[in-house]
């Protein structure tokens, strides 16, 4: 009787744990998933990709115009220098020709 007794009400084994929660697992998930019909759930899937590729989009944008925002004024600043040397360049030659036709 000592024996039964033990088989019985001992001390539950890592397996029977593990059985259990796999068992309410799998209820709770059959009971949510039965709640939502096949159109219920594409409905659901079809906002989550749209909000998804919304926000995507919108990072892939304001990256883009702050990218095109810095290329512009990468390129003011290299206009700006190029004029100046344009400029430095044009006053020499002026002052070579003044200097070629004896200061006149």
């Amino acid at each position: 009787m000592k024996i039964f007794n033990e088989l019985n009400s001992g001390p539950s084994t890592p397996m029977d744990k593990s059985t259990t929660v796999a068992s309410y697992t799998a209820s709770i998930g059959t009971a949510g998933a039965g709640l939502l019909s096949l159109n219920s759930i594409a409905l659901i899937l079809g906002i989550a990709f749209t909000a998804a590729t919304f926000f995507i989009n919108w990072r892939s944008q304001s990256k883009r115009y702050a990218l095109d925002l810095q290329k512009r004024e990468e390129d003011a600043e290299f206009h700006r220098a190029r004029m100046a040397e344009l400029l430095k360049d044009d006053e020499q030659a002026l002052s070579e020709l003044k200097d070629s036709n004896g200061g006149k």
